[in-house]
């Protein structure tokens, strides 16, 4: 199990020096992601999506803060639509993902449904070559076009 985030990119440095002052060694960077793992594997892995493109800037953009913790903090988080727009992007990057991924996918279009953005859903499934699977889950979910 992992947490995965949308950081900018511009904070990549300061993310490194705060997880290894807490014990976490980066195991994967490139361009687009970073790993993180914990030697102790009740503290887990962390996954960090760098946000510079512009379709990710406006993740960061539209995310929204949400009382957590009993209202004493907030969580900022990003919207469903955009939720399913990095899930879309982690199983078009590791296959192996696909069923997982997918999963988590239909949950939140249980859940939120109609009230999804299906454009702008449209437009990542778009971006990965996979847009006739909109049509199929439009259909899926009574959201026929």
């Amino acid at each position: 199990m992992d947490v995965d985030f949308l950081v900018h990119r511009e904070d990549l440095q300061k993310l490194d020096r705060c997880l290894t002052a807490l014990g976490y060694s980066r195991v994967f960077q490139s361009e687009n992601v970073s790993q993180y793992r914990h030697p102790d594997a009740a503290w887990g892995s962390v996954d960090f999506v760098h946000a510079f493109r512009k379709i990710s800037l406006a993740m960061l953009d539209r995310a929204r803060d949400y009382p957590a913790f009993g209202g004493k903090q907030s969580l900022r988080t990003a919207q469903p639509e955009d939720v399913i727009g990095l899930k879309v992007q982690a199983m078009s990057n590791d296959p192996e993902r696909r069923a997982q991924e997918q999963n988590d996918i239909e949950r939140l279009m249980d859940r939120y449904g109609a009230r999804l953005n299906w454009d702008r859903i449209q437009e990542y499934y778009d971006v990965f070559g996979l847009a006739e699977e909109v049509k199929t889950l439009r259909e899926r979910f009574g959201l026929a076009q």
